[in-house]
């Protein structure tokens, strides 16, 4: 089921209202959910980013490292007199 818009304000509107009444924010209550969200999927979010790095190390590991200097000579800028 998609939700429209439409529901989206009244949902959104129905709790900025219920949340004066309780003298909070908004913007601070939303942010309480986000965060509630994301330490309830912290697992998920650990494993992720295991299997992330896991995955960086082995590339790492099978790439050819290669120890090149590059000489920077400076150059001279010629300087014009009028």
């Amino acid at each position: 089921m998609t939700v429209s818009q439409k529901d989206i304000k009244k949902s959104k509107d129905l709790v900025e209202k219920l949340l004066k009444v309780n003298d909070q924010k908004y913007n601070d209550w939303l942010h309480q959910q986000h965060q509630r969200f994301i330490e309830e999927n912290q697992d998920l979010i650990l494993q992720a980013l295991s299997a992330f790095t896991g995955q960086e190390e082995e590339e790492e590991k099978n790439e050819p490292k290669v120890n090149e200097q590059v000489s920077v000579r400076p150059t001279s800028i010629p300087v014009m007199q009028n």
